[in-house]
Formats: structure tokens, C-alpha cells, sequence
């Protein structure tokens, strides 16, 4: 009885959440009230939140089943707009090469500093019985399994490295074919499917407070006061990495790659910083992104280019930093044995994964989800990890925009098109004698 009751209570505060939303409040503010309605129901109804939870697990559910067609779509799209395959060898190919830079390096920073501070370790947070951990493969046999076999077949299974392996063939077919009249249906179909799947992400992530209420509910009655701890260690853990990210290994690989001063660079572009900071879109701050590139010296079209495809790829806030930090808590929190191996076929995986984000708001909860199933961790505890994701997602997507925005700067450093009298100016000669040395 006291079940169903917590059920109904949790049903009428859903209506707190639905009237917010008609109120035009933030979806931050609806995720951190879910968060301490959450906390407060189970507290009240702890032992009785049976219904409740099953609420959280259909949203995981629908998580688990966008992660495919979301990869596929996006992937395919992304590869296909560079228009032709001297773009992807030339622009395409350093682009793509120093966002993976960026992507690689935050995932080891991430991996280092969550283990150092023992991320999770004390949040005793115990899985559902219907909740299995998968082994996770050798080196090895993780290579092999990176290639399809039967599309259909890692389709229904969720085995999303051989997708995104697979897509970035399709990808390439499109690029290379000689006739794009003849296949042109198939264009507009993976066009049209990129954005009704996209539509779709929108809309579950649309229903991500009630989810976190129901599973806060559900979860909270059992969860200590040093897990809630942990789920702020993890936070600071977070922006700790993703400051350290765009300001100092930003600045090191303009500094090295680029043998350009990298205070310029941060000087110039923090507006651009502020702006994704406070819209949480990295699909949003393109415009300004791609202005303060034209301003440093960058040509129009590599600048265009750049913060483009650094909306779907490598992001190291959303598709880096938050997956492998998540990924941590979750190992530390359920005791998991996890190796060097491990942790290095963690990080291909975060580079791989990001092939399908998509620079929107909540991106890096489908980022997250296509990680765990990869290497085998149980999915509801990004649920779990929700309530730190609205503050975490500003700093995730300040950190996707300063690596798209470095990212062009290279790639007109290395095609010699930057103009250094426009990065330099105001700025004194110093640094361009160093360049051109």
C-alpha cells in the first residue's frame, strides 16, 4: 500500500516539474528541483519505491534504444558534408586529427585525476538484481570486435563500435561516389532521418526530470550520506578537469603544434567561452565561434568548417571528460576490477563515441550511454549521475568550443593561411617572430 501511495505522490510532483516547464523555467532548474524533490521522497518513502524506479528504468530504456540510429544517422551526415574526399584528406583529416588530440587528452586527464581522487569510491550504490555488469573484452578481442560482422545483428545488441565503424564506411561511399544524382534518395533519406532522430533525442531528453525524480526516489532511500558526497566530488572533479583542459592543454598544443603565444587565443576567444558556458549549446555558440576565429586571422571557410564538425566530433567536455568520469565513479562505486588495458580501451572508446555527438543540451547523456554499453557497465547509473549533469554541462560545453575553436586556429596554421598581423595584433611582435621562426 505504502508503494502505490509513493507512486501517486511521485505522479503529483511530476505536476511541480510540468508546471515549471509551462512557466518557462530553465531545464537546469527542473533537474536540480527534481533533484531535491528526489532526495526528499526517499527519504520519506525509503524501502518503498518499487513502482517508482520502474519509472527510471523505462527512461533508461528509451536511452538504450536511440543510441544506435543516433550514431548512424550523425556519423554518416558528418562524414558526408565534407564534400569531397580532398576535403577530408586535407582540411578533413587535420581537423579531425586535433579534435582526436583534444578528445584523447582529456580522457587520460579525466582518468588520472578521478583515480587520484578516488571518484565514487565511497558511494555504495547498489544495482538492481536485473542488472548485469559485462566482462570487459581483452585489447585484443576488442580490436577484432571494433569491425561488423552482421550490422543487424551489433544493431540489436547495441554494440555501438561496430555502428560507428560501419557508418563511417557509408560515410565514405557517399563522399567518394562519382554520381550523387543516382544515390541522392539515399542522401535525402539519411538527411531526413538525421533530423527525425535528432527530434527524438530532443524528446526523450525532454522527459530527463521526472526521470531523475523517479530514480532519486527510488535510489536515495538506500544511499548514504557519503554517496551524496561522492556525487560531488565528481562534480568538482569534473570542472577541475575541463578547466584545466581549455586553458592549459589548450594553450600547450597551441603552443607546441602551433608555435603560436596561446594567451592570444584565450584572451581573444573567452567571450566565445561565456557564451557556450551560458548556453549550454555548442550547435549555438558556432556563429560566435566562427566570428572570433575570422578575427584571429583564421580564413572564413576553415573556420566554418572546423566549428562544424567539432559539434559532432571529439568534443572533450561531453564526449571525454563526462563518459570516462561517469565510467570511473561507476567502476569505483561497484568495486570493479579494472586494468591498464581497460582504461586505455576506455579512452578509443570515448574517441570513437564521439563520432555521433551531437552539439545540443543533454548530448552527453547519449554520449554516456553509448560508452557504458561498450564497455559493458550498467546504464542506469548515468541515471544515477543525472542531478550533476545540468551544472557539469556548462563546463563540458565551454570545453567543446575552446577545442573546436583552437582546432580551426591549427588547421589554418598548418594550410598556412593564418593571417599572424590579425592573431598578433594589438599584442606586440614577440610572439609572430616566434612563429615565423
Amino acid at each position: 500500500m505504502v508503494d502505490v501511495f509513493a507512486l501517486i505522490t511521485i505522479l503529483l510532483l511530476f505536476f511541480v516539474l510540468r508546471w515549471q516547464a509551462s512557466q518557462g523555467k530553465s531545464f537546469t532548474v527542473r533537474v536540480l528541483t527534481a533533484t531535491f524533490l528526489g532526495i526528499g521522497a526517499g527519504l520519506v518513502f525509503a524501502g518503498h519505491t518499487a513502482y517508482v524506479g520502474a519509472i527510471g528504468t523505462i527512461y533508461a530504456h528509451l536511452l538504450k534504444a536511440i543510441v544506435v540510429p543516433v550514431l548512424f544517422f550523425s556519423i554518416i551526415s558528418t562524414v558526408s558534408s565534407l564534400g569531397n574526399l580532398k576535403t577530408l584528406t586535407t582540411i578533413g583529416a587535420k581537423t579531425i586529427g586535433v579534435l582526436s588530440l583534444h578528445n584523447v587528452l582529456a580522457s587520460v586527464t579525466t582518468i588520472v585525476v578521478a583515480l587520484t581522487l578516488g571518484v565514487g569510491r565511497n558511494a555504495h550504490i547498489d544495482l538492481p538484481s536485473n542488472v548485469e555488469v559485462k566482462e570487459v573484452p581483452t585489447l585484443t578481442q576488442a580490436v577484432i570486435n571494433f569491425f561488423p560482422q552482421n550490422i543487424i545483428e551489433d544493431a540489436a545488441n547495441n554494440r555501438v563500435i561496430p555502428i560507428i565503424v560501419f557508418s563511417l564506411f557509408v560515410g565514405i561511399a557517399i563522399l567518394t561516389y562519382q554520381n550523387k544524382a543516382e544515390i541522392k534518395a539515399f542522401t535525402d533519406f539519411i538527411d531526413a532521418g538525421h533530423q527525425v532522430i535528432f527530434k527524438v533525442a530532443a524528446l526523450i531528453t525532454r522527459f530527463t526530470p521526472y526521470a531523475v525524480l523517479a530514480l532519486l526516489t527510488d535510489k536515495v532511500g538506500g544511499l548514504n550520506l557519503a554517496s551524496l558526497g561522492s556525487l560531488l566530488l565528481a562534480l568538482t572533479t569534473l570542472y577541475l578537469v575541463t578547466l584545466f583542459h581549455s586553458s592549459v592543454t589548450t594553450g600547450a598544443i597551441i603552443g607546441l603544434l602551433g608555435r603560436l603565444n596561446p594567451w592570444i587565443y584565450l584572451k581573444r576567444f573567452f567571450s566565445v567561452w561565456m557564451i557556450a558556458f551560458s548556453t549550454q549549446s555548442s550547435v549555438g555558440s558556432v556563429p560566435a565561434n566562427v566570428s572570433a576565429q575570422k578575427e584571429m586571422g583564421v580564413p572564413e571557410h576553415i573556420a566554418s568548417f572546423t566549428s562544424s564538425i567539432g559539434t559532432t566530433f571529439g568534443m572533450p567536455g561531453c564526449a571525454a571528460a563526462w563518459p570516462v568520469l561517469l565510467a570511473i565513479f561507476t567502476i569505483n562505486a561497484l568495486g570493479l576490477d579494472f586494468g591498464l588495458l581497460d582504461y586505455l580501451y576506455m579512452v578509443v572508446v570515448a574517441l570513437l563515441v564521439s563520432a555521433g555527438t551531437v552539439g545540443v543540451p543533454g548530448t552527453a547523456t547519449i554520449t554516456a550511454t553509448a560508452m557504458f554499453t561498450a564497455i559493458g557497465l550498467p546504464v542506469e547509473m548515468i541515471i544515477v549521475l543525472t542531478p550533476i549533469s545540468a551544472i557539469a554541462d556548462m563546463a563540458r560545453t565551454a570545453t567543446n568550443v575552446t577545442a573546436s575553436g583552437s582546432t580551426g586556429l591549427l588547421v589554418a596554421r598548418f594550410e598556412k593561411v593564418l593571417n599572424l598581423d590579425q592573431y598578433y595584433e594589438g599584442d606586440g611582435q614577440e610572439g609572430k617572430a616566434y612563429a615565423n621562426s
